[in-house]
């Protein structure tokens, strides 16, 4: 590639990358890059020339969206644009340079180098795929000032750091639809994820069409699945922005649907209704350890592993799902098989006797290799949770590795046999914690294939699902792509709330859904003041709002329950919580006269909640259990004020008044109705005046 020497080519490594290039938005971060001086005016004439030795389709396509996402954020009108391979047009105003035509493969060379000059933009690439990346790169250089649009004059050298940079999402229990998927996959393109992994069956749902074997979706689904055309435009959709689609079959156990149509797979008769397999006594108290023992004394419904038409079902449903999904990984889960149904069956028992089956995870052991092969017949290589890690398994299967209680050292076990590792374990979307826990995650190997996040749909559904992942997801996708150096979470908020609003306008809808959700939980009364309260509540984390459902009464927790509470409708991280703290440590630490009018402003608007509300208190009882947050929030509000005030004269604060104040901050830290105030930690800042660091983990229970 030319080097346009008006670009300062002393490139620096990623590290200090916050302190370097503070006016920079990008994310994830690039491997190398050299800030010049300069910049490249975006105008009308802005023209685009492809230069590859075959026509790219994937490329051309990519590009036209590029091209027509400036023009929409810019409202230049370019002049229109077909854009198409043309050697001859080395003088464009963005021209890109690809050697090889690929599609989207694990190991692909994902790297590229983008310089924008004074005159001119160059993006090369050695494929398809690492242009695409750099395309996105350009996007997100997109800058503004009283001038105009513009690109920073930049020369960036950038490659991921894992291979595998996925997300997981859980169609079977919480039905999602195409178009929802759909706008993942492009906001997950936008932060140069690659893989795509849907978990398709559980015992709450089978949510793809066979034609081999209709009574899996006719009633396994309850209506709500994907048909095959539908697959192949999701998997169509994914391809042309590099992202491969997963899918997931989860046996032997979680297979309830999978049962309610083909009773003759199970150890037992049935008949089977899709569902949850726990029954709990929901006109107790919620109790953890009762819990705890019901989900592992549950005897749930499971495949039955000694019968050779099992097997022989496995192979027509997996030939033809084989054929619907191109991409080489099928996923098999594999986990939570506690192998009590089987211990309680004669014929497994039998079996295990005759083959010398000490514990039912050697049970699982011979199930899983013969599945295998079963995929490896067709062409496709196997993954699954953790569970599944045996002595015996085949050396080409991907190992996933989720659990909490796993062993600390199990991702060394996995690698010193041999097999492939993805990391999961500390990156449970649904599990509320803020992106700052995720992006601070370590690695532990760099020899392993990458990372996924996942996010279960027990308590998620269409409408809040993407408030669910984004913009938390992009945070995740910047530590499975960036150099290990790049930690500055102060600087990775900043930069994540920015591309928060870039892929709103790109068409992801977890800002606009929540906004609609919170004008329907005002119900009519005071939205302003609804929404000012509900930007700083979060949902209790970890597994404590899952487990809390339990105790809830049965209609709450159908799958076609509403999820309209305070706390499926909180934001997991929300913008307005570090928008409070920055004010606050930059009150404490400068007195900015600034920053004290911004939070003397914001602490009245809070200090009158409460008295806002107490109507819709009144009226709503989806809002009367989150009552006292407004009152506990109010209440604080006020008492931040004093203290202003009372700092602000030179003074300290009573005794008696502190220890007040202490008082009420410990019941405001209760949660309640499934959330917890998110500012708890700033308002104790302003009354103790001391700011204490965020905490480094939250329990899960």
């Amino acid at each position: 590639m030319k080097i346009l020497v008006s670009i300062l080519l002393v490139f620096c490594q990623s590290l200090g990358f916050a302190q370097t290039y503070p006016s920079l938005n990008l994310m994830p971060v690039p491997k190398a890059l050299a800030l010049g001086n300069g910049r490249f005016a975006l105008v009308p004439g802005f023209t685009v020339s492809v230069m590859t030795e075959k026509t790219d389709l994937t490329l051309l396509s990519a590009t036209n969206r590029m091209f027509s996402t400036l023009n929409r954020r810019t409202g230049l009108y370019f002049k229109q644009q077909y854009i198409d391979t043309n050697s001859s047009r080395e003088s464009a105003s963005l021209v890109i340079r690809t050697h090889q035509r690929t599609g989207m493969t694990i190991g692909v060379d994902e790297s590229y180098q983008l310089v924008v000059g004074t005159k001119q933009i160059r993006l090369e690439a050695s494929t398809t795929i690492g242009a695409l990346r750099g395309l996105q790169t350009l996007l997100q250089l997109l800058d503004r000032d009283n001038t105009g649009f513009y690109f920073p004059e930049i020369s960036i050298q950038d490659a991921p750091r894992f291979a595998w940079r996925g997300l997981m999402i859980d169609v079977a229990r919480h039905f999602i639809p195409a178009e929802v998927i759909k706008r993942n996959i492009e906001a997950m393109a936008a932060v140069k994820m690659n893989v795509l992994h849907l978990h398709l069956s559980d015992d709450e749902g089978f949510r793809v069409e066979s034609k081999r074997f209709p009574l899996l979706q006719e009633k396994g689904s309850n209506g709500q699945y994907y048909t095959q055309a539908e697959i192949k435009e999701i998997i169509v959709f994914a391809q042309a922005r590099g992202i491969i689609v997963v899918p997931e079959f989860d046996i032997p156990g979680h297979t309830t649907s999978w049962l309610a149509g083909y009773p003759e797979l199970a150890t037992k008769p049935g008949p089977y209704i899709p569902g949850s397999p726990y029954h709990f006594d929901r006109s107790k108290p919620f109790d953890l350890m009762q819990v705890m023992q019901t989900v592992q004394n549950t005897a749930k419904p499971t495949f039955q592993p000694t019968k050779e038409s099992v097997y022989a079902f496995l192979d027509q449903f997996f030939g033809e799902m084989a054929n619907l999904f191109t991409g080489p990984y099928v996923h098999i889960g594999a986990d939570e098989n506690n192998g009590l149904t089987w211990k309680q069956d004669s014929l497994v028992s039998a079996f295990m006797r005759e083959n010398h089956f000490n514990t039912p995870g050697e049970m699982q052991a011979y199930f899983v290799n013969k599945v295998c092969g079963i995929l490896a017949k067709y062409g496709k290589k196997t993954i699954g949770w953790n569970e599944l890690f045996t002595k015996t398994l085949p050396k080409d299967v991907i190992v996933q590795v989720w659990s909490p209680m796993s062993p600390p050292n199990i991702v060394g076990q996995i690698l010193e046999q041999g097999n492939p590792v993805i990391l999961s374990k500390g990156i449970y979307l649904d599990h509320f914690f803020p992106a700052y826990i995720h992006y601070n995650l370590q690695f532990p190997s760099e020899e392993i294939l990458g990372g996924e996040a996942a996010q279960w749909t027990e308590i998620a559904d269409a409408e809040n699902i993407e408030t669910r992942i984004w913009p938390r997801m992009a945070a995740v996708a910047e530590r499975f792509w960036s150099p290990k150096t790049v930690r500055q979470v102060q600087d990775m908020y900043r930069r994540l709330f920015i591309i928060s609003d870039e892929l709103a306008e790109s068409g992801l809808m977890h800002q606009a859904n929540y906004d609609r959700m919170v004008r329907r939980f005002a119900d009519g009364y005071n939205v302003k003041a609804t929404k000012e309260l509900l930007d700083v509540l979060t949902p209790v984390k970890g597994y404590k709002r899952l487990f809390g459902n339990w105790s809830l009464p049965e209609s709450y927790v159908y799958p076609n329950a509403p999820m309209v509470r305070a706390a499926d409708i909180a934001m997991v991280d929300p913008e307005d919580k570090w928008t409070f703290r920055n004010l606050v440590a930059d009150y404490l630490l400068t007195k900015n006269a600034s920053s004290v009018k911004a939070i003397r402003e914001q602490l009245t608007i809070w200090s009158v909640c409460y008295q806002q509300l107490k109507p819709l208190f009144d009226s709503s009882p989806l809002a009367k259990e989150i009552e006292p947050h407004a009152k506990n929030l109010s209440a604080l509000s006020q008492s931040c004020l004093e203290a202003m005030d009372i700092y602000q004269s030179g003074k300290q604060p009573g005794n008696q008044w502190m220890a007040d104040q202490q008082t009420l901050m410990k019941t405001a830290a209760r949660s309640v109705g499934d959330v917890e105030l998110s500012v708890l930690p700033e308002l104790n800042a302003l009354i103790s005046h001391q700011l204490t660091p965020l905490p480094e983990s939250y329990s899960l229970f």
